[in-house]
Parts: C-alpha cells; structure tokens; sequence
C-alpha cells in the first residue's frame, strides 16, 4: 500500500461576511450577517508534503474572495451569493475538483420564527 496523499482539501467553518441580502427591498437596505462554509477539494499531487506555503491552499483568498462577494451588490436569494463565492474559489483553484459553499442566514423574517436558513451548492469537475 502506497503512502501517497490520494485527496487533499480545505475547509473554512464559521467566515462572517455581511452583505445585503433578501427577497424584499427593505430586507436588501440593511447589511446582515452571513456565515460561509467553504471547502475546496483538490487531487493529492497539490499537497504541499514538504510545508511548502506556495502549495497549500490559501484560505486567506478564500476569505477574501467571500468577503469582496458579500459587499459587491444586493441579492434576493443566498443561492446567488452562494453560487457567486463558489464559482470564483473555482476560477482561482481550477485544480479543485470540488468546491463546495454553504452560506447560512441567521435572521430569517417569517412567520413562525425560523432560526436560521442554509443554501449549499456544491460544483464539481466530471472525473473520468
């Protein structure tokens, strides 16, 4: 059995952005807190086995690239925003063979009170 690293990703729990985000306009005027989860899925050949820091993932970049994502304009729905993060940590690893976002809303305005609403999307490269 081979000790090669066959998956190797990245994981960010509990990044708090805030953007303008809801279905109605009044919703939309107000910054709200957002909570993303990310995870970026690369093959073991992008493993940084000799602690190399220009290999290893940058979770910096992915926070940044989430922050500047929540602050650009106002969205009606957290798919847009979550799409949105998803499909840029993608263009800038295009190695990922997984990129997974899920953005978690902790104010919810309905009726009866819901304590939070998650949307996850989750891309993926075809592997043959």
């Amino acid at each position: 059995m081979s000790s090669e690293v066959e998956r190797y990703a990245l994981r960010l729990r509990g990044l708090r952005v805030q953007g303008h985000v809801g279905v109605t306009e009044s919703e939309r005027e107000k910054r709200q807190a957002l909570v993303v989860a990310v995870d970026v899925e690369l093959g073991g050949e992008h493993y940084p086995s000799e602690d190399e820091l220009d290999r290893a993932a940058d979770y910096a970049e992915i926070v940044r690239i989430a922050h500047e994502s929540a602050r650009e304009r106002a969205m009606r729905l957290l798919e847009t925003f979550a799409l949105r993060v998803a499909r840029r940590v993608g263009d800038r690893w295009p190695a990922a063979q997984r990129v997974r976002v899920a953005v978690t809303k902790a104010v919810v305005p309905t009726t009866p009170a819901t304590d939070e609403a998650t949307v996850e999307v989750t891309l993926g490269k075809t592997l043959a």
